[in-house]
């Protein structure tokens, strides 16, 4: 046994697998949606708090794993190898959406989020306490500071570039930065001796979804596109 595998805290693997979970769920409704078999406004407090739920653990997972991973000294190799599946898998979602929504396909949303904030947060893998300030401070100002409610993507990247203002999944660089800031923090204290989530039989699953997180995001969509449109037939068939 490596001295990496030894360091692997169980529940940070479970966190990624629910958050998963919960994203395939969240999408499900919407496929489900565009049947008309849902009202769906990621807007309204009741997708909005679920999705926030979502990208908290998806977005705290990202710190948290980059200190476990690099805590005997940043792994570059390791890095930039992950680095560079992150943004393959980034432009397929960009290179697919511009196919099935040209007018709003996303230029960046969560793999371009977490490649970009993997880089902006490896100065302070090894300084907890200033990520945990960091981080607090810049979802403290999101949410009290117009001028920090940072519209950057929109007007200052959007724009000049003439990329799609209604893309599908834009996700803000802040305030979710400030996550995965917290994250490391959070690693440091390896979840405050939280090593497992004890959830029974769900849990050799939920680690080996969290372990393969990349690959089930890319292409989850796909069969629960058919599953919606398999509910849809069946129900139609039977009315």
């Amino acid at each position: 046994m490596t001295a990496h595998s030894t360091t692997r805290i169980d529940s940070v693997d479970q966190i990624r697998g629910i958050a998963l979970v919960l994203m395939a769920l969240f999408h499900f409704g919407y496929d489900l949606s565009l049947y008309g078999y849902l009202t769906f406004d990621s807007h309204a407090p009741f997708w909005a708090i679920f999705r926030g739920i979502i990208v908290v653990s998806f977005f705290s997972s990202v710190g948290i794993s980059l200190v476990l991973a690099n805590r005997d000294g940043m792994r570059w190799r390791a890095f930039w190898t992950r680095e560079a599946k992150i943004l393959a898998g980034a432009a397929l979602i960009s290179i697919g959406t511009w196919l099935a929504y040209p007018h709003a396909w996303v230029w960046f949303g969560v793999l371009h989020f977490i490649a970009l904030a993997s880089l902006l947060t490896v100065p302070l893998i090894a300084a907890p306490r200033l990520a945990l300030v960091l981080g607090v401070a810049i979802l403290l100002l999101f949410n009290v500071t117009d001028w920090f409610n940072l519209r950057l993507l929109y007007y200052w990247l959007a724009e000049p570039l003439h990329l799609p203002l209604g893309t599908v999944d834009l996700t803000r660089l802040i305030p979710w930065l400030g996550v995965v800031y917290i994250g490391v923090y959070l690693g440091h204290k390896r979840l405050f001796g939280v090593r497992s989530i004890p959830l029974g039989p769900l849990n050799r699953p939920l680690i080996w979804l969290g372990q393969h997180s990349l690959v089930f995001y890319l292409v989850h969509q796909i069969p629960l596109f058919g599953l919606a449109w398999l509910v849809h037939f069946l129900l139609q068939s039977f009315s």
